[in-house]
């Protein structure tokens, strides 16, 4: 019975969930690292001004679309896994929340 962490994901699904997240498509092919660093790029960016957040998360949406599916860099369980994704996740909205709020 294969791993479902370990099955390969399609560049077009990558993009997909990039759109919604940025850094998100990363994590799905296995790329934890770049999938982190993104979505601090992205995050901060927006930050700074809505139009080079726009052109990182571009960057980072087409990142996902054309970079070939690689092994973890980190090796990490299943469990860590699933616990920095619902942390990762758990930021952005968070941040989604305060920047509405705050605008």
């Amino acid at each position: 019975m294969e791993n479902p962490v370990d099955s390969k994901v399609d560049n077009y699904i990558a993009c997909i969930f990039t759109m919604m997240l940025p850094g998100l498509g990363q994590l799905l092919k296995n790329q934890t690292i770049p999938g982190i660093c993104w979505s601090l790029v992205v995050g901060g960016s927006y930050l700074i001004n809505g139009w080079l957040g726009l052109a990182f998360h571009v960057l980072c949406i087409l990142d996902a679309a054309f970079t070939p599916q690689q092994t973890s860099e980190v090796k990490v369980t299943t469990w860590t896994r699933k616990i920095l994704m619902f942390t990762g996740l758990s930021c952005l909205v968070i941040y989604t929340c305060l920047r509405t709020a705050l605008f």
